[in-house]
């Protein structure tokens, strides 16, 4: 094991991304002491002898980026070892300035080497706990210089020019030096990433592939069995008792809710795949409106409940949409509305201007509503409308599936929460003419 891979915490060296980071960050705080260790050559070569107060500032310069990556490796805290690691150089390169000239001294660039080296792979947290930190050492060192609260500076002014010169080259390759490993660190993590992408693409492909074989393998038996149940409902030789009459009534219920979730999964898994066909054209949306109203009637008249259009009139709005799509999302709004609606109740569906590029379509019923905790979460896959009350139907695919068929039709969908018991849901799609001044 190489001494930079010793520097990682133990618990992320199995995940690719922590442990690219975490080696940056080891690299980048030893380069720091390495390009410190330069400087001190560099400096003894100008000066000569070093008194024992610049020995022990160069060995806690040189020391302190190491104990930062000892202690990020010790605590797994990246944010922890970065901020200690960071407002102790400040201390020190205020400490030198502090005996070489105050605000005026030649360690002030590696003030400015600190925070663009932080910048590189800290956060903002970081950088504000340390740019506030910074500012507020350089105020008091501009103050004990102004005030004359300064020592005898240690370097000659023979020696400034040189030492300038070292302490600037100093800066600049501390920043460079870092700026490389850092740089190559996040192009390894870019490639980790792709590879991840890569992967999850393939796993997603051949998860619609499997769900498409599936469901299609599944819906050939599921069919005989329901011919079969519907053959044996209607035997007129009156061969079957009550009993069994009932039982198999229960069969062709169940296969019949079987069946439609299956094809809602073959449905999302095609919408995934981008194998979904999207026709888009003008449509009266008044004609969409009053067809899918016909389509869930007789679902609303065995539930009591009364349904209600409530569209501007004489307007005419037309949408660009698909025919088959619209009324596919409408009809899941329309559906939910009824199924979860009290006996007695209303069902509204009403269409207003949405500015001036949209027609607003809203679907409000006056049933119990939506939980506040489920609303976030609504047009995921899988989530259940009643599921509360337990009154859940289906797999949880319906508002997915038509929040996706909306998009696909370039429109928007959503929920609307309510003072007054019920839901209120809406589609937004493009009006027409607005589409065809586009084009």
């Amino acid at each position: 094991m190489d001494f930079i891979a010793w520097l990682v915490p133990p618990h992320v060296l199995g995940d690719p991304r922590k442990n690219t980071r975490h080696r940056g960050i080891a690299k980048s705080l030893l380069s720091i002491s390495l390009v410190t260790l330069l400087v001190f050559v560099g400096y003894v070569f100008v000066r000569g002898r070093l008194s024992l107060a610049e020995y022990a500032l160069f060995a806690v310069t040189i020391g302190t980026p190491a104990l930062g990556a000892l202690l990020i490796r010790a605590t797994a805290d990246i944010t922890l070892g970065l901020v200690t690691t960071n407002i102790g150089g400040i201390l020190i390169v205020a400490a030198w300035a502090f005996l070489t000239g105050g605000i005026a001294s030649i360690a002030l660039p590696a003030f400015l080497a600190n925070i663009a080296l932080l910048s590189t792979f800290g956060n903002t947290a970081i950088l504000l706990i340390t740019g506030v930190t910074m500012m507020g050492v350089l105020v008091l060192l501009y103050l004990t210089t102004t005030q004359g609260w300064l020592p005898t500076s240690l370097i000659l002014g023979s020696d400034m020019p040189a030492l300038m010169l070292t302490t600037m080259l100093g800066s600049v390759g501390l920043v460079v030096l870092a700026g490389i490993v850092v740089a190559r660190e996040r192009a390894i993590t870019k490639t980790h990433l792709r590879a991840a992408l890569h992967a999850a693409e393939q796993s997603s492909r051949a998860k619609s592939v499997f769900l498409t074989v599936m469901s299609d393998e599944l819906r050939t038996p599921l069919n005989t069995v329901l011919g079969f149940a519907e053959l044996l409902y209607a035997n007129e030789a009156k061969t079957l008792n009550n009993e069994q009459l009932r039982a198999i009534e229960h069969i062709s219920a169940a296969g019949k809710y079987l069946l439609d979730l299956v094809t809602r999964v073959l449905e999302m898994s095609r919408i995934e795949a981008g194998e979904l066909k999207v026709n888009m054209e003008p449509l009266h949306a008044e004609q969409i409106i009053a067809s899918c109203l016909s389509i869930i009637e007789l679902e609303a008249q065995k539930k009591d409940i009364t349904l209600v259009i409530d569209c501007d009139d004489g307007i005419g709005w037309i949408v660009w949409a698909d025919r088959v799509l619209v009324k596919q999302v409408l009809l899941n709004l329309l559906s939910n509305a009824v199924k979860f609606n009290r006996a007695g109740g209303k069902v509204t569906i009403s269409c207003r201007s949405a500015g001036a590029d949209y027609l607003r379509i809203v679907v409000t019923d006056t049933g119990t509503g939506v939980a506040s905790d489920k609303r976030s979460e609504l047009f995921e896959p899988f989530v259940h409308l009643g599921a509360e009350t337990g009154t859940t139907h289906g797999a949880g695919l319906g508002l997915a599936i038509a929040k996706r068929l909306t998009e696909r039709m370039r429109g928007r969908i959503g929920f609307a929460p309510t003072a007054e018991p019920g839901s209120t849901f809406w589609v937004e799609l493009a009006l027409a003419e607005v589409r065809a001044a586009g084009t």
